[in-house]
This record gives structure tokens, C-alpha cells and sequence, in this order.
């Protein structure tokens, strides 16, 4: 079975929901283009490095500063792209 498969694939005892959410067709829906995602992937990418760098060197301050580049990269996307709904109790 491939991937497009899985993804397509619908659950017929939960009303036809798809099993799979399509995460990185709403992730290229969300960005006007790959060039719009290329500056938080970087940062991204950059957190991951730097946290493996610090656990790998069991620096708490890299780990932690890993984790923060992370989150500013998220962060940054979606005040970038929009964040969804703005749920009711926020209004």
C-alpha cells in the first residue's frame, strides 16, 4: 500500500474522516510558496542542529536554546501564515 493510498484512505465506522491528516499539503497551503516556508524551515532546521549539538555535549543552555529556535520558527510561521480560528474564548 503506498503513502497516497494511506492518506486517501477513509475510516468507514468514523463517517468517512481520513485516517491521515494531510500535514504537508496544508503546510504548502498555508505558505503562498516554498520560498515563503524557506526562512522558518532554516531556523528550524538550525534548532534541531543546535539541540542535538547540546545533548550530544550535554550543554542544558544549547538543548534549551534549540528548543527556542524551534519555537520561534513555529511561532513565526504562524503569525506569518495565520494561526486559524481564533477560538471563542479568545474573543
Amino acid at each position: 500500500m503506498s503513502a497516497t493510498e494511506v492518506i486517501g484512505a477513509k475510516d468507514r465506522e468514523n463517517g468517512g474522516v481520513p485516517l491521515l491528516p494531510t500535514g504537508i499539503s496544508s503546510l504548502l497551503a498555508a505558505a503562498n510558496s516554498i520560498n515563503d516556508l524557506l526562512p522558518f524551515l532554516v531556523v528550524m532546521i538550525a534548532g534541531f542542529l543546535v539541540g542535538a549539538w547540546g545533548q550530544a555535549s550535554r550543554s542544558a543552555i544549547a538543548v534549551i536554546a534549540g528548543m527556542i529556535l524551534i519555537m520561534i520558527a513555529i511561532g513565526g510561521f504562524l503569525a506569518d501564515n495565520g494561526a486559524g480560528p481564533i477560538p471563542d474564548v479568545l474573543k
